[in-house]
């Protein structure tokens, strides 16, 4: 159901882009633009929801100084970004994250896609708590490619949420319908999972 409605939405864009296209391409027009407006219709027509979701288990690794200095400086990222309450403290909320998710993670630590996933949705969410969408989905785009396996963990569910939101936000119909089907089916594998 969902996903029909998204393709459904997604035929509306693209007939109000096209409609634009149409609506601005008088004889004065460059051709130049009028061929621009043309292939972001033909693109928006084609555009379909990409709900594609490989996933793989994190398996615990083996202790290293390297590892739990990086974990200890992640949780100290999320402490500081804690400590920092109120509209007002925003930036310094958001610095404290940046400095998490910029750490270099060091070899061997699987753990750390999981965290990494962790910092970035905070990060995503006070992008859009601000209405910064574009931010938030040129965040998590990226993390979360559908060609890509991302963990098997409720970080990854949670990070497919929020870029659906910045997507639909942006007004990317087909990117937000298919984040959306893969975040529920996310949380449909970890729901199984915990019953077995």
């Amino acid at each position: 159901m969902s996903m029909k409605f998204g393709r459904i939405k997604v035929a509306m864009v693209a007939a109000v882009v096209g409609l634009s296209a149409l609506a601005g391409c008088d004889d004065s027009a460059p051709q130049g633009e009028v061929a621009l407006h043309d292939a972001e219709a033909a693109e928006a027509r084609q555009a379909q929801p990409d709900a594609r979701l490989q996933t793989h288990e994190i398996v615990a690794s083996t202790p290293t100084a390297a590892g739990l200095a990086y974990i200890q400086a992640v949780a100290a990222a999320h402490r500081e970004a804690d400590a920092h309450q109120g509209a007002d403290q925003g930036d310094a909320r958001m610095a404290a994250l940046q400095g998490g998710l910029d750490l270099a993670v060091p070899s061997g630590l699987p753990e750390a896609e999981i965290l990494r996933l962790e910092l970035a949705s905070r990060i995503a969410s006070e992008w859009l708590e601000r209405g910064k969408a574009d931010k938030a989905r040129a965040l998590l785009v990226p993390m979360l490619d559908p060609g890509h396996s991302v963990p098997l963990d409720r970080s990854s569910a949670k990070a497919l949420v929020l870029l659906g939101d910045a997507a639909a936000r942006t007004g990317d119909d087909a990117l937000a319908a298919g984040t959306y089907a893969r975040s529920i089916r996310m949380m449909s594998i970890l729901r199984q999972e915990i019953e077995r």
